[in-house]
């Protein structure tokens, strides 16, 4: 055998310690972020006097359900219908509009589109930054009257996250051969058409993306709520846990149960559409 073709003792001892780090890291990732959530889950069934034991309690205590009870009695199931709406609002509008936008972007030249598109961009970080325009948009609501309303954080949710969900389609349509528009046209088929009945299922992963990004911009979201909104029939699921972070104290059961009853919409929506979440944001990255 050739001595070319065999490999470097020092060179498989690289890659060996090199998979060994990345193991490492990444399970030092997955306890890091499932410490803290099984933690939660074992403070809300606690009871009151063993929450604060010390040493901390995990085996050699009797669960129980007092917290979830009197969260549920409390009317925190109202505040997570109320979040169920604003997300679904905030999906259907934020794609809808977001897929139109996509569409326009790519598949239209006219004037401004770059600059426009630019404008798109920067806005991207108002998902994650929406507080930055908290007092301008509360004064302008407040003259329009809009706060308080049903429609209130719908309209800001899909505001604050369309910018991303523009991006994500628009490189989506970019990934798509434009001959099926030209093939299209030729048979007679409009632009509505071919763009939600031809193109639409071919970007479905990217559609869920936006998706998944839009729902998880509206569901977290608490400053803006804290803000537009103060009837209780209107209390976004975010600020009814918020409701146990009392002035004498945190309430460590009812907060911690609350949290997980929070979660588990989370986890649902990532279990349908996390699988096509990287796909979805990389349909676009290379241009047929």
């Amino acid at each position: 055998m050739s001595s070319r073709n065999l490999r470097p003792s020092s060179v498989i001892l690289r890659k060996g310690a090199l998979r060994v780090f990345e193991i490492a890291f990444i399970a030092f990732l997955v306890v890091l972020n499932t410490v803290p959530i099984l933690w939660g889950v074992l403070t809300s069934i606690k009871p009151t006097r063993e929450i604060f034991a010390f040493p901390p309690l995990i085996f050699g205590f009797q669960p129980v359900l007092e917290h979830y009870l009197r969260v549920i009695q409390s009317g925190f199931l109202q505040s997570v219908l109320v979040s169920v709406i604003n997300a679904a609002g905030c999906i259907f509008f934020g794609l809808l509009l977001a897929v139109v936008a996509g569409f326009g972007f790519d598949r239209y030249r006219f004037r401004l589109r770059k600059i426009l598109f630019f404008c798109v961009v920067i806005g991207i970080p108002l998902s994650i930054g929406s507080s930055a325009l908290l007092i301008p948009n509360y004064l302008y609501m407040t003259k329009l009257g809009i706060t308080n309303n049903r429609f209130t954080l719908i309209l800001l949710y899909t505001t604050y996250n369309l910018p991303m969900a523009i991006w994500i389609l628009k490189g989506a349509f970019e990934a798509i051969p434009r001959e099926i528009d030209e093939a299209a046209t030729l048979e007679g088929c409009g632009d509505m058409y071919i763009l939600f009945r031809l193109l639409l299922p071919l970007a479905k992963p990217a559609i869920a993306a936006a998706a998944l990004f839009l729902f998880i911009g509206s569901w977290n979201e608490f400053i803006a709520a804290s803000v537009m909104v103060d009837s209780p029939q209107f209390r976004p699921v975010q600020l009814a846990i918020y409701n146990y972070l009392g002035y004498y104290g945190r309430e460590w059961g009812p907060l911690t149960a609350s949290s997980i009853l929070a979660l588990i919409p989370i986890i649902f929506v990532f279990i349908r559409l996390g699988r096509l979440l990287i796909s979805g944001l990389t349909q676009g990255s290379v241009k047929n």
